[in-house]
């Protein structure tokens, strides 16, 4: 997501932000941004807010957006002081020896070690040398497994610098960092979702939706603990939408279908629009027609006057051998919208395949029908008087195919093969 049409970045937040927070940033930024006189500016501002405080708007947002690590570093005063760090560096070189030698003295030289070895990442952490910082803690950590504040710093450390990479494109580094945190803290939902985002990013296809799954499942168990959650509710119903816009494309075995995923978002949202269409429209691409007519019929009498659903009705009827009702469906369609030029065009195009299939098939009646039916909703069209030409000619009346031919003509030169058809039809007498 661009950085300059994000609404955390346009209000200075980041996600997980309070409502008072996002109200309170947003009326910083009005006061910044006078809208009489910075119209622009103030528009991107209301609309970033607009989203933020709807939990739908927000849901669809936060999908894809990386979770900021919450959280404060812990350290002892004690190691936010100690020497300069020149006399620290030295000092550690000889403890980490002592260490590494064993003996009596090694017990204390570890905990003196340890001690220098926190307060050098304080400081690099003050710095935002975080590369630094997290050398240190690996080493508290090498020389003492159980120290748990250098542990919390150091997952703190992964998460925060996996953030800063992520957010700059730095994907790979990112996923790199968040993954050593979640060997350290395997239970950790912001990572989780982190590592499905950044990893669907970065093409890694079969670990991203063992993150995305994941993620979803903590998701639907928050909302059976909280059914009244309508930003985690959001979530969910995001996530099948996403899942299900790509699952045509994904073949593998045992992956879930579009439909199946569409199918999870009606059982939070049983009304969900988008979700009933994309499943129609599903069934129309992998032709399973009869499927797809019973969920438009359904659809469209629920949304009696959705031009792109009675048109998508009209196919599906079309395709199931339900001619009339198609056609009937596509003026309904005509007579709600009469200048819709993609209906004109639907209807053409069905009226003129079903006559030339019917003519090939030597069905010269019904294609009559259907060419005559576009002759009255276009009386001067030489394409159509030039097949209605050709149909008579194959049926025998050749009378009636010279007249269809010659208006053609008269009406446009250029159709191709009309010169050559009344050529023919002359000579054959």
């Amino acid at each position: 997501m661009s950085t300059a049409t994000n609404p955390y970045t346009v209000l200075n937040l980041r996600k997980g932000a309070t409502e008072e927070e996002i109200k309170q940033a947003y009326f910083e930024m009005v006061k910044q941004w006078d809208p009489e006189r910075h119209t622009d500016r103030f528009m991107v501002i209301q609309a970033a807010y607009e989203k933020l405080r709807d939990a739908k708007k927000r849901a669809k947002e936060d999908l894809f957006t990386y979770n900021f690590p919450r959280g404060e570093f812990k350290f002892l005063p004690a190691e936010q002081e100690g020497p300069p760090q020149a006399e620290l560096q030295a000092s550690l070189r000889d403890l980490l020896a002592k260490v590494k030698e064993g003996g009596d003295g090694a017990g204390a030289a570890r905990a003196e070690a340890t001690t220098l070895l926190l307060t050098s990442s304080f400081r690099n952490f003050k710095k935002k040398l975080y590369r630094e910082a997290i050398a240190d803690l690996e080493r508290v950590l090498q020389i003492d497994p159980t120290h748990q504040r250098a542990k919390v710093n150091l997952n703190l450390a992964y998460m925060r610098l996996g953030w800063s990479y992520a957010t700059n494109n730095l994907i790979k580094q990112a996923i790199e960092l968040w993954e050593q945190s979640l060997q350290m803290y395997a239970d950790n939902p912001v990572i989780i979702h982190n590592l499905a985002i950044a990893t669907e990013a970065d093409g890694e296809r079969e670990k991203a939706e063992r993150y995305w799954a994941e993620t979803l499942r903590r998701w639907k168990a928050s909302l059976d603990e909280e059914p009244g959650n309508e930003y985690v509710k959001a979530l969910v119903i995001e996530a099948h939408r996403h899942f299900g816009g790509r699952s045509l494309d994904a073949k593998r075995e045992g992956a879930p279908t579009a439909i199946e995923e569409y199918k999870e978002v009606l059982k939070i949202n049983p009304n969900d629009f988008e979700a009933q269409l994309k499943i129609a429209e599903t069934l129309m691409q992998e032709k399973k027609f009869a499927e797809a007519t019973k969920e438009l019929r359904a659809l469209s009498q629920k949304n009696p006057s959705n031009i792109h659903v009675l048109d998508l009705f009209s196919w599906a009827l079309l395709n199931s051998g339900e001619i009339d009702a198609a056609f009937t469906n596509w003026q309904r369609a005509l007579q709600l919208e009469p200048n819709n030029l993609t209906i004109k065009q639907n209807m053409v195009k069905a009226r003129m395949d079903l006559g030339k299939k019917c003519r090939e098939a030597a069905q010269y009646t019904p294609a009559l029908v259907h060419f005559k039916a576009l002759l009255k909703i276009f009386p001067k069209s030489p394409e159509v008087h030039f097949e209605l030409a050709k149909t008579y000619k194959d049926k025998g009346d050749k009378r009636s195919a010279f007249q269809h031919a010659t208006m053609s003509a008269q009406l446009d030169p250029r159709v191709k093969d009309v010169k050559k058809f009344l050529t023919d039809l002359r000579l054959a007498g």
